[in-house]
């Protein structure tokens, strides 16, 4: 499957007309609400926990260790197991810190990304309860802190401490289990690029950005009311 680049503009260009790129997600929302009209039922507020595996150039810029977040949810049921809901995400990766031997030269990187998001649900019983697919789209804003330090005597001091931000599409694919009206897991598929700098060559005091792929395995515990 090709790979999504990270969005470097700040426009967005579909089908030969020029957007903005903030614009995606309130038009989807916009779009839904006819369909929200229709729902069988009042929508239903809850929340997530959840755990994020990394993969591929994200796994490598958090050194293979897990992170965790939580979400803010609002379902609207459908008729015949269609659902729409949206979403807002809070993730939080473990720092990264690159510490060569021999050196009292440190660095460090801490990702936080936010998103808001719409999912489509379809419940393969017909009914908001079992097994359901899900696929959504949203945007994510990504921001990294990146810190050098100096070791002197038996602490670090640091150097230079700077952060990057960036947003970008972001989309998600997945399945779950909805066990009660209350309780469900969900596992998903994340992808949401984002730029980092490049610490391939630790000696150099010029960083260059590079692209990452923002890939990661998803698995949450949902809770509805």
């Amino acid at each position: 499957m090709a790979r999504c680049p990270p969005f470097n503009a700040t426009d967005l260009v579909v089908h030969g007309v020029r957007m903005n790129r903030f614009a995606i997600f309130p038009l989807a929302v916009a779009l839904s609400l006819p369909l929200a009209a229709q729902s069988t039922s009042h929508p239903s507020f809850g929340f997530s926990a959840q755990l994020n595996s990394p993969l591929g150039e994200l796994k490598d810029d958090t050194d293979k260790t897990l992170g965790a977040g939580a979400s803010f949810l609002v379902q609207w049921d459908f008729p015949e197991g269609h659902a729409i809901r949206p979403r807002f995400d809070v993730n939080r990766f473990n720092v990264s810190t690159y510490e060569p031997s021999h050196s009292n030269y440190r660095e460090s990187r801490d990702l936080t990304s936010l998103g808001l998001g719409l999912d489509y649900l379809y419940y393969l019983n017909g009914a908001p309860k079992g097994l359901y697919l899900t696929a959504g789209a949203g945007v994510t804003r990504w921001d990294l802190s990146y810190t050098t330090s100096d070791k002197i005597g038996n602490t670090f001091s640091s150097s230079r401490d700077t952060t990057k931000n960036t947003t970008s599409l972001g989309l998600a694919a997945g399945l779950g289990w909805q066990f009660t009206r209350v309780i469900g897991l969900e596992a998903r598929f994340l992808h949401s690029p984002y730029k980092a700098f490049d610490l391939n060559d630790p000696t150099s005091t010029a960083r260059t950005d590079v692209n990452r792929d923002g890939n990661y395995l998803q698995f949450a515990a949902t809770f509805r009311w």
